[in-house]
């Protein structure tokens, strides 16, 4: 028996066991080593998403090959041979799309804006074999022709490669400040250029990092968590701000722009997901520059914008939702680099079994410890 935990409805969380599975030639069973416990975990047990249930939670998995069928040994999205007892991260959106909506035909350089895609561990019931589509189990069960299979490096223990999906939302979301822009007449972000990164949970931490290794020269981190803001400093944050000292939008905003001279960021990132981040974060980005939303996967409500300060700013306001699939190639690359540069190995914090998944969602809700995460064994 294959041991997970289940979502059966709006904040019903409970643990069951599944039959041993039988590997199809497409397929491939992963021993599950890590996922984590994110935010869009905690909106499905809220019932802030529409799903099927009941779900297996859990789409930031690494895990080992048990199992593999055939076909699936040659099925690794860069040509790398796969074999049992090989280190895999599974982007868990499919590959391949509905093919019929608007964005589909119009647009298939986003393939994240087909409304039809499903998402392991989102969207994705348990009720019908392989049953096992999530990571909050022992076992994973892998379709290697409809999601992309990544082999993760050598040097990546699975601390670290945990982390591979949310770094693809954070890591993306940063590179939406590249472009449209030319960074030589200071559009767009650039060698050298300031970053404040709104939020320290492990999106804006992993954003954080990315901006170091992308080569900013001013990096600011905005929280109210001393656990959350010491990782945003050994991860490359140069400034705190402190929310609990800094305690009102105005001085937020101001210290910003003590730290740059006047102008405010070159690139601010929201990654809150509290709507009165939104106008603040506006406040804090310079003329010029632009402002990526990344915060908000679900919809907690509105908050006033003044339409001027946008204008006035000649500054661009980007949206970020998930990632193109080749951005797990993206990260782990990010992630060889580094090994022995930053700290990446500490940013899951606490680690539970699966019969612990209860205890994971009250801890996330608590804002106990930065990165969580659900063991297999």
């Amino acid at each position: 028996m294959v041991k997970a935990a289940i979502l059966e409805g709006v904040e019903e969380l409970k643990t069951v066991d599944y039959p041993e599975l039988e590997v199809e030639p497409n397929a491939l069973i992963l021993k599950t080593e890590l996922c984590g416990v994110c935010g869009t975990d905690m909106h499905l047990y809220g019932g802030n998403m529409a799903i099927p249930f009941p779900v297996i939670p859990g789409h930031e998995f690494v895990g080992t090959i048990e199992e593999i069928g055939d076909k699936a040994t040659s099925l690794e999205v860069k040509g790398q041979p796969l074999a049992e007892g090989d280190r895999v991260v599974v982007v868990p959106g499919t590959n391949r799309f509905c093919g019929d909506c608007y964005f589909c035909r119009f647009m298939p350089h986003k393939p994240t804006l087909c409304p039809n895609r499903k998402v392991l561990g989102v969207n994705m019931t348990s009720v019908e074999p392989p049953h096992l589509l999530g990571g909050w189990a022992e076992r994973i069960y892998v379709d290697a022709e409809h999601f992309w299979v990544y082999r993760v490096p050598d040097e990546v223990p699975p601390e670290v490669a945990v982390l591979t999906e949310p770094m693809a939302v954070s890591s993306r979301a940063f590179e939406r400040a590249y472009a449209p822009g030319l960074p030589t007449f200071g559009e767009g972000f650039g060698v050298g250029g300031t970053v404040a990164v709104q939020g320290a949970g492990a999106i804006g931490l992993l954003t954080i990092a990315t901006a170091k290794i992308a080569g900013a020269g001013k990096i600011v981190s905005i929280d109210m968590v001393d656990e959350r803001l010491r990782m945003a400093e050994r991860l490359g944050a140069d400034h705190i701000i402190d929310m609990r000292a800094y305690k009102t939008s105005e001085e937020r905003v101001s210290e910003v722009q003590r730290l740059t001279n006047g102008l405010g960021a070159d690139v601010v990132v929201e990654c809150v997901g509290v709507p009165a981040a939104v106008p603040e974060g506006i406040d804090m980005t310079r003329r010029g520059g632009k402002f990526v939303e990344v915060g908000h996967y679900t919809d907690p409500g509105n908050v006033p914008v003044n339409p001027h300060t946008i204008c006035f700013k000649d500054m661009d306001v980007l949206g970020s939702w998930t990632y193109p699939p080749t951005q797990f190639g993206t990260v782990l690359e990010l992630m060889r680099q580094s090994m022995g540069r930053l700290p990446l190995d500490e940013v899951v914090t606490k680690v539970y079994g699966v019969e612990e998944a209860q205890t994971a969602i009250d801890d996330l809700k608590a804002r106990r410890g930065i990165k969580l995460a659900i063991r297999g064994d």
